[in-house]
């Protein structure tokens, strides 16, 4: 299937020598099945908004960056009537939700989703008044994000999430968590609850099957304590159920609203970015978005 006319957003920030390799890797598959291909360079946030703002002329979105450049997109996507499809290019740390939607990593190999041209509807996550595609989370999920040291980040990339989870891990204390879920009351002390649409966080996969980016359901993880025997129960998650009862240090939801506070206000982190605080609520946004998927995914 060829596309009429399509616009491709990247970060204008990024350096020359990342920026020129990409476009020349891409530019020729993109233009064998694309009528009329329109290149934008971003410079700022807003830049990246406007963008997306004018997308709706277009039949297909293409955007090259990581999981934040995806949030600040999705949030001006998600409120619009009409969108294109969209083509998301690997070009972050971790691109967590690329991995989801089963997207090769390498940056030519992605390129196959157009010439597949499998298109799914994919959940979007509405958190009070903004969006998120992956995940939102408070406790340790926050902290290891502000941990992360910018040099580290450059320099070993996807492996500084890693470091620094490690070491917010063996630092993390509880903290009293009121959950709503579907209705259902929860008071738990936990050092860290997570709500998930997607199934990576910092390339790691969540071994827990029953999360899907299109079954209109959210999934709550509640991890109760930073020790050893929560690392085992997580490595044995891959069957875990939301009736199950065997784990002590585990414990996990599903639903389509959850609202999430804590006795003191926390920090909450949203796909990667963190600019708001609990109280929150959470629920599956009325319209999926369409994204190209991999030739792999659902599998």
């Amino acid at each position: 299937m060829h596309y009429d006319r399509a616009l491709f957003i990247f970060n204008g920030n990024k350096d020359d020598n990342e920026v020129q390799p990409m476009i020349k890797q891409v530019a020729p598959e993109l233009i064998t099945y694309i009528n009329d291909l329109t290149i934008k360079q971003t410079h700022s946030e807003e830049d990246l908004k406007d963008a997306c703002n004018s997308s709706n002329k277009y039949d297909l979105l293409i955007i090259y960056g990581g999981d934040g450049t995806l949030h600040t997109a999705i949030n001006v996507l998600a409120a619009m009537d009409e969108t294109p499809v969209i083509m998301l290019l690997p070009g972050g740390t971790c691109n967590d939700f690329s991995r989801a939607l089963g997207i090769p990593q390498n940056i030519k190999n992605a390129t196959s989703t157009l010439q597949n041209n499998r298109v799914e509807e994919i959940d979007v996550s509405a958190i009070n008044d903004n969006y998120f595609m992956n995940f939102a989370g408070a406790g340790l999920i926050t902290e290891a994000s502000e941990n992360i040291d910018d040099q580290l980040k450059q320099t070993f990339g996807k492996i500084s999430y890693f470091l620094s989870a490690v070491q917010t891990f063996q630092q993390g204390g509880t903290k009293r968590f009121h959950l709503v879920v579907d209705g259902e009351e929860h008071e738990v002390d936990a050092v860290m609850v997570i709500v998930m649409n997607g199934c990576f966080i910092g390339t790691h996969h969540l071994p827990i099957n029953s999360i899907s980016v299109k079954d209109e359901l959210l999934d709550v993880i509640v991890v109760r304590e930073s020790n050893m025997k929560t690392i085992k129960e997580w490595l044995s998650l891959s069957n875990l159920t939301s009736d199950n009862k065997d784990l002590d240090q585990i414990t996990h939801f599903q639903g389509k609203k959850i609202s999430i506070s804590a006795d003191s206000s926390l920090e909450v982190d949203t796909d990667g970015e963190i600019y708001m605080e609990t109280p929150i609520e959470i629920k599956m946004n009325d319209q999926p978005l369409k994204f190209l998927v991999g030739e792999n995914f659902g599998d």
